[in-house]
């Protein structure tokens, strides 16, 4: 019975996440959901600015900490191993949901495309990046990434398989491809309003600076492969030309933080 419970607690957080990640799509494209980036009550600059920056701040430090080995270690001993990863998930959900619930509007506009195949560009950016996203989380193992494989191994009790390096797909070209998606995501938008550049420029800069424990914590758990690895291939920009073929069997490299986790 205790492993259902915890299957189901893992199969209802990776639902769950999944419409947090949908939402996070209209959210920043103002399309469909209830409340985009530029809708709200207005209030003065000062104080957006100030809130908006703080739900920033809470969505970085809970990713920061709760990314971390020894973190992990300490929730090992409070809770089953197999939740683990999707109790990272419910925190980033929950996180995200306050986010967007007090995010504050800042209408003012930074840029805007006016001319159709401006637009259509622009929201073609935009898609691309959220698809590279989503592929990517395939291309690493995405029921692991989002904590559900976990949860079926332990219902099913079986242990967890061990993967080896291995490059391949969009990982030949850059290291975080993930991050590459998230950032065109971010970026790409025909209208730039001061709220959504508040959003955008704060979520890059976290996302440089969490890169950085990442790579660490990347370096220690694979050893020389991944620092070859970094050697040959960038972080985030394409290097044109460059494809890098297969190191050893096994699965791709793994991401460990990010809207990921």
């Amino acid at each position: 019975m205790g492993r259902f419970v915890v299957f189901v607690f893992g199969a209802i957080v990776y639902a769950g996440f999944l419409g947090v990640f949908i939402y996070l799509a209209g959210f920043m494209s103002n399309f469909i959901v209830p409340k985009g980036i530029d809708d709200g009550v207005a209030t003065g600059t000062f104080n957006a600015l100030a809130i908006n920056l703080g739900l920033i701040a809470i969505f970085a430090v809970q990713h920061t900490i709760m990314a971390r080995a020894g973190f992990k270690q300490k929730l090992k001993a409070w809770v089953p191993p197999s939740v683990e990863r999707s109790i990272f998930v419910l925190a980033t959900s929950l996180v995200l949901l306050l986010l967007y619930w007090q995010w504050r509007p800042m209408t003012q506009i930074i840029w805007q495309a006016d001319a159709g195949w401006a637009r259509i560009t622009w929201w073609m950016i935009f898609c691309v990046g959220l698809f590279i996203v989503l592929l990517s989380t395939f291309l690493i193992d995405h029921f692991e990434l989002f904590g559900l494989r976990q949860v079926m191994r332990n219902l099913s009790g079986r242990a967890a398989p061990h993967s080896a390096f291995r490059v391949r797909s969009l990982y030949r070209y850059v290291r975080h491809p993930m991050y590459l998606g998230v950032l065109l995501a971010f970026w790409a938008t025909p209208d730039m309003t001061l709220g959504h550049l508040v959003f955008a420029a704060g979520m890059t800069g976290y996302l440089m600076i969490g890169v950085r424990f990442e790579e660490r914590d990347l370096e220690v758990h694979l050893g020389a492969d991944y620092r070859r690895y970094k050697r040959r291939v960038p972080m985030i920009i394409p290097s044109p030309g460059k494809v890098h073929e297969i190191v050893e069997p096994g699965r791709a490299i793994p991401e460990r933080q990010g809207v990921k986790g």
